[in-house]
């Protein structure tokens, strides 16, 4: 009897063949280092340093196993400069997801190669980056000492560009320490190092952080002077700020836009995934703004708690006494005075180490605690060496669960494959609906101008006839008359004469305005201005009191749309005629952004709205389908004896 089963084989063979594609997908970033490290032999300092940055940038594009694949590279490489280089990205990395600890201590050893190799710019880069971490596990002092060591060196013109990051930081520690005057200062140098360079992605954040900061402060001229400054560039780069932090446009709208909320929260999701607890903690205190604006405090408290919940895993204490602040605040504003008061204790506590004695003491003994590093950095480095053993013979250990392991990741594998074809197919089914949808659209807008253009030549037409013909022939009936009537006296003693030319005289006049209102020559000449000017000069003739506004119409618009506008003021205007027995009509037309709004009223007698659609009003029904037709929205407000007020919004992008 067989081993297996025929169904049985086939599964052995499918995942035989996912656990192959499973290894391939592994080895190709491990390939790649490889590949890297090969290439490095007979290269000078700088290229080999390039060649690391490179390799970096490898590790780095699949940030779930980047620590894995740093470690395996450190692995193969022991080179000064390899570690030097690689050591930098990798604490990023361990600080990204709040490992601070092990940050700082590869940040460490990354500083003491760069020292031992002289490399001037890498160890600026160092101070800072040590710096960075200090100030985020609270140590004001150790983080002082650094940024003086980066600042020192970034003075020299050759590294200018660099000394706004040392001032930032500065500024982030001042404030840190409850010092606002000395956190100033260092923002303003900050400012003064970065103000001339050009709109890059460096200079919108300085701003940004100055806004934030200024925004805090009763510096109203300030704040002025860098949102104006901030919005310019911004306009100028159509750009956000520079990555984990939020768009530059929230700054203006959080206190109150809520077109922000769709955008934030898939923010929030995004940096909650990526374990970016910058981005998080940010964008979850410009959403709470948002509601606390709109009065719906209450809709930012899961978000909050879901920040504060992540947060407590990690070593950023910065952050978490601004996250603490605000949900303290908002959790006030919905009434929950309980868990506000837990959130303020947490925050006060913080703040309170943040100004303890024993931090401003340790400000002052930098210089042993810096020898201390020292010793400790040279014991980091022996640890390191020691756990590069271990980890060789964790290696043997794992080649032996080695197959248990790659099957259950094979199932893994297979199950999410799954769920990606289930995506796909749906994101297919998406694009087809779209397709379908932009086709129908396509149709509906070839069928319109069709229809448009059809009736328009043939109001032309009409038109024309009217004014040649008709027109002509009146005319010309008139004139005989006029021959007759100086004939016969005898019909103007009966005043018969006067009567009819009176009534030829309003013929002509008729016939001159169905011309006009079939195909008015102001909208050809002057366009949809010109032609609605010439609705209210019609009115003003008539005896109706017109008042004519325009603000900010678009320069170029679509003929058609033009004409259908048109005919739909015309058309209003005619029911105002027909129906109102007002005296005072107006109108106007206002642009702004990608949408016109035509707002039509009268002093009239009014009517019931409901009422009139009920009894079949074709006039009304009529107008609604224009409107429906340019995909616009309108509002009739009308009560009797009370006038009627029309309001009417259609796009024109």
């Amino acid at each position: 009897m067989p081993l297996f089963t025929y169904p049985i084989q086939k599964c052995f063979i499918a995942i035989v063949f996912l656990l192959s594609q499973c290894l391939f997908s592994q080895k190709t970033t491990r390939q790649k280092i490889d590949s890297v490290l090969a290439t490095l032999e007979g290269k000078n300092y700088e290229a080999q340093k390039d060649a690391y940055y490179f390799l970096n940038k490898i590790i780095t594009k699949d940030p779930e196993n980047s620590e894995e694949n740093f470690q395996y590279a450190l692995s193969k490489d022991s080179t000064d400069l390899g570690r030097m280089v690689m050591y930098s990205r990798y604490g990023q990395r361990l600080s990204q997801v709040g490992n601070t600890d092990d940050a700082l201590q590869i940040k460490l050893l990354g500083l003491a190669l760069a020292e031992k190799l002289k490399d001037e710019k890498i160890i600026m880069e160092y101070h800072a980056s040590v710096a960075s971490t200090y100030l985020y596990q609270n140590k004001a002092d150790k983080a002082l000492y650094h940024l003086n060591e980066a600042e020192l060196i970034a003075e020299k013109p050759e590294y200018w560009d660099y000394l706004w990051n040392v001032y930032y930081h500065k500024g982030v520690m001042q404030g840190m320490l409850g010092d606002v005057e000395g956190s100033t200062n260092y923002y303003r140098k900050m400012w003064e190092v970065t103000k001339n360079a050009p709109n890059t992605p460096t200079k919108r954040f300085v701003l940004y952080i100055l806004v934030e900061h200024f925004s805090q402060l009763d510096a109203p001229s300030d704040l002025a002077f860098f949102t104006e400054t901030l919005a310019e560039l911004y306009e100028e780069a159509h750009s956000n700020t520079p990555a984990g932090h939020m768009p530059i446009e929230s700054i203006f709208n959080k206190l109150k836009s809520p077109e922000n909320i769709p955008r934030l929260i898939k923010a929030i999701a995004v940096s909650d995934s990526l374990n970016s607890m910058n981005s998080l903690t940010y964008n979850t205190i410009t959403l709470a703004n948002i509601y606390s604006a709109m009065g719906k405090p209450k809709l930012a408290i899961p978000y909050i708690n879901r920040a504060v919940e992540k947060l407590e895993t990690i070593n950023k204490p910065q952050i978490k006494m601004e996250l603490l602040s605000k949900s303290a605040d908002i959790l006030e504003e919905a009434k929950d005075y309980k868990q506000a008061y837990e959130y303020k204790i947490k925050e006060t506590t913080l703040r309170d180490s943040l100004n303890s004695d024993r931090m401003q003491r340790n400000i002052a003994e930098l210089e042993v605690k810096f020898d201390t590093e020292k010793k400790e950095r040279k014991i980091l480095e022996q640890n390191l060496i020691i756990e590069k053993d271990k980890r060789q013979k964790n290696q043997i250990i794992l080649g032996l669960v080695a197959l248990g392991v790659l099957l259950v990741f094979t199932y893994f594998f297979f199950r999410k494959r799954l769920k990606d074809q289930k995506t796909i197919a749906s994101q297919k089914e998406a694009i087809q609906q779209q397709e379908i949808k932009e086709l129908q659209q396509e149709n509906k807008l070839l069928a319109l101008n069709s229809m448009i253009e059809g009736q328009e030549a043939e109001r032309l037409r009409i038109a024309k006839d009217l004014h040649d013909s008709l027109g002509g022939l009146l005319s010309t009936v008139k004139a005989h008359f006029t021959t007759i009537q100086k004939e016969i006296e005898q019909l103007e003693q009966l005043n018969i004469t006067e009567k009819t030319n009176n009534l030829i005289d309003e013929a002509c006049i008729e016939v001159r305005r169905i011309s006009h209102n079939m195909m008015p020559q102001a909208l050809s000449i002057s366009g949809l201005e010109g032609a609605v000017e010439d609705i209210a000069e019609s009115l003003r003739d008539e005896g109706y009191k017109t008042t004519l506004e325009f603000n900010n119409l678009p320069k170029k618009m679509d003929t058609t749309k033009e004409v259908m506008i048109y005919r739909l003021i015309q058309e209003v205007i005619s029911n105002m005629r027909k129906h109102a027995e007002a005296e005072n009509i107006l109108i106007q037309m206002l642009g702004h952004k990608n949408e016109l709004s035509i707002i039509l009223e009268d002093d009239g007698k009014g009517f019931q709205y409901e009422e009139a659609i009920a009894k079949g009003g074709l006039g009304l029904k009529s107008i609604n389908s224009r409107v429906q037709f340019l995909d616009g929205t309108i509002h009739w407000d009308s009560q009797p004896n009370q006038g009627t007020t029309l309001t009417i919004n259609i796009p024109i992008s």
